[in-house]
């Protein structure tokens, strides 16, 4: 070998690197070059795979036609793979009858008898392997090993410029992904919390409407059918919420797999009896802290999915286990907060999707369906409800393999509490009298209210319902007028407060009655919800809450139930 040539070959390679020439033709002329320097038969880089289970000749020269990029070697036990990645450096000879591995078909087809190899170290794991193989008994030199390490070391620099620039790339795309689903969230929540209001007045007044009609009265089916459209709209502005991240969760601690559990009959029928549905729990999973219809919502949402994905059956799967994850995971798309999480994975073996639709699952009103059957948001409100519960959420798919959808949900710090049953109490009958008493002081009749809301329709509804039910209600438009209204009151049992008005909204209004009157009961209502409210702590500390749109009759008991509850209120976000 001649020491200035390959000194020259080396510097041009280097050149050629800088000047950003394509890892793939940098390859090509690497592998020539390593050819002609070292006067071998056959050169070859072998790429290490993403699980490094195996070698890709992915550039090569001298191999008959077809060979490179087509052929791989394992890397299990025992394997030539495996010889030529366990050492730096390696000049080998009788490569056919070697005790350490038996040697690969495509290299017994080529006769070849020795070799010289180095291996491509990158940041925490292989590359590949560079090597030169003879047919006849010339052993390579030393020489001709400290080429292919100069060359070796280019050939590396320029495949990890690659990945760093590919992955930059990537970045760029998912950053511009997740900032697109954040500016359809934000337009999807503030459109639903516009409409949620028109849908409260219509339902409202739909339902004073059906109460004063006869069974036999022939405007009755109008105005039921006004109710079902009303219905309708109200669930899709509950899953535009949801995917927003704009609904109000109620989190408590919880078990999967109990959740699991809870929805697998319902799941099972949903389904339908072709397709066969398994699950395997992990013992002993850690608690997280979300909202238990949400999640179940959830199941529900995953497996109609999985249902349509199986036209002619198949196997659903629901599988749960304790991970932890590293701030950037091997082969996962994107950074995540490390620490422990609880796995929940949802499986199907039906159609799988391509790359485009994959992209493109979470998009609100995205769908592969025919027109009219279905709106394209179940996996958005999925998306939604995972994001909020301070989740991550991944599709694992391809076309005609099925698919997974991996969701993680954090690890709760505290720990699930067994079911503690209250005793019996005996009622003596001093309790039973001041049950009575606190009855009658609660009773509609002698009960005051004010009511809060900006939306004036929502307003005068409300109004009109509980007045209709001996309730005395106050009415005001924003926090700042019902400051001055509640200065007139001199009993005031209950503030009805929407989350976000004008000058003033709900949580601020009942932070400032509740100075005055610390006894005062609150009920927030709103048609926006999670963000909008501000301080998480009102809901988590048990007040009460109504998301728009809600039944008159699921305000009246709602009402009840907190005028009837004897607790002490505190102002939100108060002291614990």
């Amino acid at each position: 070998m001649n020491p200035a040539r390959a000194l020259q070959t080396v510097a041009d390679l280097g050149a050629r690197a800088l000047s950003s020439t394509p890892v793939g033709d940098l390859l090509d002329a690497g592998m020539r070059l390593a050819r002609e320097v070292t006067q071998s038969d056959h050169a070859v880089f072998f790429e290490r795979s993403p699980g490094g289970d195996a070698l890709l000749m992915r550039a090569g020269i001298g191999w008959r036609p077809g060979i490179v990029g087509r052929v791989s070697l394992s890397t299990g036990q025992g394997s030539f793979g495996r010889y030529i990645l366990q050492q730096p450096t390696r000049i080998v000879d009788a490569l056919p009858s070697h005790p350490e591995f038996g040697l690969p078909a495509v290299l017994r087809e080529h006769n070849v008898e020795s070799m010289a190899c180095v291996r491509l170290d990158g940041i925490g794991h292989p590359l590949g392997v560079v090597a030169v193989f003879n047919v006849n008994d010339g052993l390579p030199s030393t020489e001709h090993l400290t080429f292919l390490e100069a060359l070796g070391n280019i050939l590396a620099t320029a495949i990890l410029r690659q990945v760093t620039e590919e992955g930059l790339l990537q970045s760029q795309i998912r950053l511009q992904s997740v900032q697109k689903m954040e500016a359809i969230g934000r337009l999807a929540g503030g459109i639903a919390h516009d409409f949620n209001n028109l849908v409260q007045a219509i339902g409202g007044y739909t339902e004073i409407l059906l109460r004063q009609l006869r069974e036999d009265d022939p405007l009755r089916r109008n105005a039921e059918e006004i109710k079902k459209a009303g219905d309708r709209a109200a669930a899709l502005t509950r899953q535009l919420l949801a995917f927003s991240r704009q609904q109000v969760l109620q989190p408590s601690l919880l078990d999967v797999n109990h959740i699991v559990h809870h929805v697998e009959q319902l799941l099972a029928r949903l389904i339908g009896e072709d397709v066969e549905l398994r699950t395997y729990l992990s013992e002993d999973l850690w608690p997280v802290k979300a909202d238990a219809a949400q999640l179940e919502q959830v199941l529900m949402n995953l497996a109609v999915n999985a249902r349509d994905a199986m036209k002619d059956g198949g196997l659903l799967t629901i599988e749960t286990a304790n991970v932890e994850l590293t701030r950037s995971v091997d082969g996962e798309p994107f950074v995540v907060v490390a620490g422990p999480y609880v796995l929940l994975a949802v499986t199907d073996t039906g159609t799988g999707m391509n790359a485009e639709t994959k992209a493109r699952a979470f998009e609100p009103f995205f769908t592969t369906k025919p027109p009219g059957q279905g709106t394209g948001l179940g996996l958005s409100m999925v998306y939604g409800i995972v994001k909020q519960s301070g989740g991550y959420i991944w599709v694992d798919s391809e076309l005609g393999a099925g698919t997974r959808i991996r969701i993680y949900l954090p690890r709760a710090d505290e720990m699930l509490l067994p079911l503690e049953v209250p005793a019996e109490v005996e009622v003596t009958p001093s309790a039973a009298a001041a049950h009575a008493e606190a009855a009658d002081r609660h009773a509609p009749s002698s009960c005051s209210l004010l009511l809060v809301e900006d939306e004036d329709g929502v307003r005068e509804l409300i109004h009109e319902w509980l007045s209709a039910h001996d309730y005395v209600v106050h009415s005001a438009e924003d926090g700042q007028h019902a400051l001055q209204v509640a200065e007139g009151i001199e009993q005031l049992d209950l503030l009805i407060a929407d989350v976000v008005m004008p000058t003033m909204g709900g949580p601020a209004l009942a932070k400032r009655l509740l100075q005055a009157r610390p006894d005062l009961k609150v009920i927030f209502v709103s048609g926006y919800a999670d963000e909008a409210i501000g301080d998480r702590r009102m809901l988590e500390d048990g007040a009460s809450f109504l998301q728009k749109p809600f039944t008159l009759e699921e305000l009246l008991k709602k009402v009840r139930a907190v005028l009837d509850d004897r607790r002490p209120s505190r102002a939100p976000g108060g002291p614990h």
